[in-house]
């Protein structure tokens, strides 16, 4: 008998502070920030600390990031929903000129997104070296890495580990 395991409400997985709080970015070089996916509001907390303007939509706050219009920032940072992390990224290069999303590896593959990889080439991959805990409560048997589409040279292209 299979089971399914079951989801999040709005595929709530918040993110681990070390995620974000490890990658070596110049944070000083952005302005302005958008957060898609709040959540709990950690990663809009980091960068707004990092003195940067963060503006953020969140479902379960009645703000549909993939229905809302957004006027343009310097950088978008989030851990989408995995089942729309195609329709996140192909709005963000519409909104940002630096995009940051954390993604299972595996996201590189398949054969449905072969002509969107075509479109939009990521620039660079922070490879996690260890795997994240959505729940708090151990690791699922999956790599993670952030995706970043750069298209100002404000981070080193190539892989990464952190």
């Amino acid at each position: 008998m299979t089971t399914k395991t079951q989801r999040n409400a709005n595929d709530f997985y918040p993110t681990p502070n070390w995620c974000f709080e490890t990658l070596e970015i110049d944070w000083s070089k952005y302005k302005t920030a958008l957060e898609p996916c709040k959540g709990d509001g950690r990663i809009v907390s980091f960068l707004e600390n990092k003195g940067i303007d963060t503006y953020w939509a969140e479902l379960s706050e009645g703000i549909d990031y993939l229905t809302t219009p957004f006027d343009n920032v310097d950088l978008i940072l989030t851990n989408p929903p995995f089942s729309l992390a195609q329709e996140f990224i192909e709005k963000a290069h519409s909104e940002a000129d630096t995009i940051i999303m954390l993604l299972r590896i595996n996201f590189l593959g398949s054969q449905k997104r072969k002509e969107f990889w075509k479109k939009y080439p990521v620039n660079s991959l922070f490879v996690l070296s260890k795997r994240p805990s959505f729940t708090g409560s151990g690791t699922d048997a999956t790599e993670y890495a952030w995706y970043v589409w750069d298209r100002t040279n404000k981070i080193p292209r190539g892989i990464f580990h952190i």
